[in-house]
């Protein structure tokens, strides 16, 4: 889905045309106060809750991006909800959606799985439907760690072609206490703030394995960010400049 331009207000804020570049700013500091940063551990007796938490990589994003620098279009990876597309829409940016685990279902549904498609690793041909540097930002949310490791490696080398130069990825993984859980979804509440839902998981791997995976699925990008969350999670901003 892809909101119209006119259903924006036109943005106010002069464009910053430098200083864009993550490996260089920390876009972390807010204007005004600084960010308050929640535990980055849970009680063991409930330990994937219903909470808000904040969320200091999806805020770097928020501020790095700036809606008079073209293309001004963030791409939600989804399961997503209104709440998160009119929280972009409102500062100026169109949004589109696409429900990567959905069509990634589909696809698997039409090809019958054998050893000889295995072998053929079809998985190599999967693509977005979108324009290279087609958009400024992708909010992944946590659907890469749904889909094995072999098409999250495809999907984010596709994200790399769909944002433009210093194009920003925001992502968000299961850790080693919560990383088989597949039900979270996510809600943006303010531009610090993130709703999490989730379901009880079972106890995952060894985190420096959870560090090791996620540095190889990101090393094309220039500059990389992980950060350990409340809720039980790795969050990861991803920058890649042309």
């Amino acid at each position: 889905m892809q909101l119209p331009e006119d259903a924006v207000e036109a943005p106010t804020v002069e464009a910053n045309k430098t200083g864009r570049d993550l490996r260089t700013q920390d876009f972390a500091t807010p204007d005004a106060k600084p960010v308050t940063i929640s535990s980055g551990t849970d009680d063991e007796t409930n330990p994937l809750p219903n909470q808000r938490y904040t969320s200091i990589l999806f805020w770097k994003m928020v501020k790095a991006l700036d809606p008079n620098e073209p293309p001004a279009r963030i791409l939600d990876l989804g399961p997503t909800s209104h709440a998160n597309m009119h929280f972009w829409a409102e500062r100026g940016f169109q949004v589109s959606c696409y429900d990567l685990e959905k069509h990634e279902m589909e696809e698997l549904e039409r090809q019958p799985i054998t050893n000889l498609s295995l072998a053929a690793d079809r998985v190599n041909q999967r693509r977005l439907p979108f324009a290279d540097n087609a958009f400024a930002g992708i909010c992944a949310w946590n659907c890469f760690s749904r889909l094995p490791f072999v098409s999250a490696r495809r999907y984010i080398r596709e994200c790399i072609r769909v944002l433009r130069s210093r194009g920003i990825l925001h992502a968000i993984f299961l850790d080693a206490a919560g990383r088989l859980d597949t039900r979270r979804q996510y809600r943006i509440v303010d531009r610090q703030q993130l709703d999490v839902v989730s379901g009880h998981s079972r106890r995952g791997i060894d985190p420096t394995l959870v560090e090791a995976e996620l540095a190889f699925l990101f090393s094309s990008f220039d500059a990389c960010e992980s950060k350990s969350a409340p809720c039980q999670t790795r969050e990861l901003l991803a920058q890649h400049n042309r």
